[in-house]
């Protein structure tokens, strides 16, 4: 065994004795007016010499005292013992393999974010769905090993079954959070909550009332929403108050409410949210799902009832707000009745036509709600590679042996539109062996060159039978493959992750 490959055992046994210690308190995670078809603006595409955002950063919003800029980095507490080889000889090969589950037990909804330490060491940070209470995070060197951390996202106590307060809300069904790094010493936490003005000592069913709401952090490993900033966390997209567009752009509600508020209902920010800088223009965007009106309202909303996935332009000097702007991009990316879209996907593989659906139940049923088909397309995740953006998303209901994920992929962020014809799409998780996977992160790999999509896996036929529907964390490689159309090794390959659980990831 190589000097490198005892060292990094070294390591992991070390996270190993981090793992023992005791969690944190708190339960365990557990899982009106004609409405247009959205559609693609006709936008050319984006420059590539787009400045990148400013470092300095105005206030959150006009009537709030924006966070201090001279908090200090992030802890570097992690870092990967490797042998550095010789000047004069090539480094050699190193891998870490593991099987999946790669973290067992119920953790729905993975994100991970990739930070490197000043030291140049990677260390990755996962949150996944709580429901009620802390977010706890974990955080690994490899994306195989995790080592929960001792504190939690908010670092607040909470009764089990009831809200958790933040500064004054009370929070109820803590869904899909995401980790993001703003800028050095400025961390962002969005989620997807009920939020309410009252203590709720048993937490009401969730009714589609929701919404995303964001959270800041001097270090990644929190606390977020701390009591010097009692503004937070922010409803998503539409916290300035001054803007006087605020009631006509994408954003999350104050608090619990099933109306669209007589707006178009893709104006509203409903769950599934991820927050995205793209690297080549600097340009930041909000990806995220809504619902249409129940009972559906016009004619177009009966053909497509359901929830879909869209994106919204973020303010480059402030991420945490939607451009106050009329003309503030958006790009509806996921329509789950889109028959197009569906027939590429099920061509673009040899065995891509298994298991696709955007419309069945956990007892296999085609969904029905108000007597129209009901259709999922949730889950959203955006990350660059080369001159394409790509688009994850998850469709069917996240309980059913059909839940997957697809991908879109296109030059620039306002291509991937559902509805244009010129953007690439295939699948990239395909249902098998009694077993759904969805909804999870894109993210790249130790050596900086591998991409990975860390996502959950259902064992949908114990689901299905015997209400067993936890959700462990798998991760999943992206093989990027040449298709001889022009485009390059640009298309991702059809993975069957039930078959073979097994993962390889190398670093360096």
């Amino acid at each position: 065994m190589g000097r490198a490959r005892r060292l990094y055992l070294a390591a992991l046994a070390l996270l190993a004795g981090c793992a023992s210690d005791p969690p944190p308190a708190g339960p365990d995670a557990s899982p009106s007016s004609d409405i247009p078809l959205p559609s693609a603006p006709d936008v050319p595409p984006v420059s590539s010499d787009i400045p990148l955002p400013s470092s300095d950063i105005p206030p959150l919003s006009i009537d709030i005292p924006p966070a201090s800029t001279d908090i200090p980095r992030p802890s570097t507490d992690i870092s990967l013992l490797v042998d550095r080889p010789a000047v004069d000889a090539p480094p050699a090969p190193m891998v870490v393999t593991g099987r999946n589950p790669v973290l067992s037990g119920d953790h729905p909804d993975p994100a991970v974010l990739r930070v490197v330490q000043p030291d140049g060491a990677v260390a990755y940070y996962l949150v996944a769905t709580v429901d009620q209470g802390d977010f706890p995070i974990y955080r690994s060197p490899d994306l195989i090993h995790w080592t929960r951390l001792p504190l939690g996202a908010f670092r607040r106590a909470h009764r089990p079954g009831g809200s958790i307060e933040l500064n004054g809300h009370h929070y109820c069904h803590l869904w899909a959070p995401q980790l993001v790094a703003v800028r050095p010493g400025a961390w962002m936490l969005s989620f997807t909550a009920s939020r309410y003005d009252r203590p709720q000592s048993t937490c009401p069913p969730y009714g589609e009332d929701g919404g995303v709401y964001v959270a800041s952090s001097a270090s990644v490993e929190g606390p977020y929403a701390v009591a010097e900033h009692p503004w937070e966390p922010l409803p998503a997209g539409g916290q300035i108050s001054s803007c006087a567009l605020r009631d006509s752009l994408p954003r999350s509600l104050d608090g619990v409410s099933g109306d669209c508020q007589g707006t178009f209902c893709h104006h509203i920010i409903r769950l599934d949210s991820d927050v995205f800088r793209d690297p080549q223009t600097g340009r930041w965007w909000l990806s995220y799902s809504w619902f249409t009106n129940t009972p559906p309202r016009v004619d177009w909303e009966r053909s497509n009832h359901g929830e879909h996935t869209s994106l919204v332009e973020l303010d480059g000097s402030d991420p945490w707000a939607v451009r106050c702007n009329a003309a503030t991009p958006q790009v509806f990316v996921a329509n789950p009745h889109d028959d197009a879209t569906q027939s590429r996907l099920r061509g673009a593989c040899a065995r891509c036509g298994e298991r696709l659906s955007f419309t069945r139940g956990r007892q296999g049923e085609e969904m029905l709600r108000d007597g129209r088909s009901w259709g999922v397309a949730e889950g959203p995740a955006l990350f660059r590679r080369g001159r394409y953006v790509y688009a994850l998303y998850s469709g069917s209901a996240w309980d059913s042996a059909w839940y997957h994920v697809a991908w879109s992929a296109a030059p620039t962020v306002e291509e991937l539109a559902y509805d244009n014809p010129r953007r690439l799409v295939g699948r990239l998780l395909i249902p098998s062996a009694g077993m759904s996977f969805g909804h999870g992160s894109p993210v790249l790999g130790p050596d900086g060159q591998s991409w990975f999509y860390v996502h959950h896996r259902l064992r949908a036929d114990a689901c299905r039978t015997a209400n067993d529907c936890a959700r462990d964390v798998w991760v999943t490689p992206m093989t990027f493959d040449d298709r001889g159309d022009g485009n390059g090794a640009v298309h991702l390959r059809a993975r069957f992750p039930a078959e073979d659980p097994t993962v390889t990831v190398p670093l360096r």
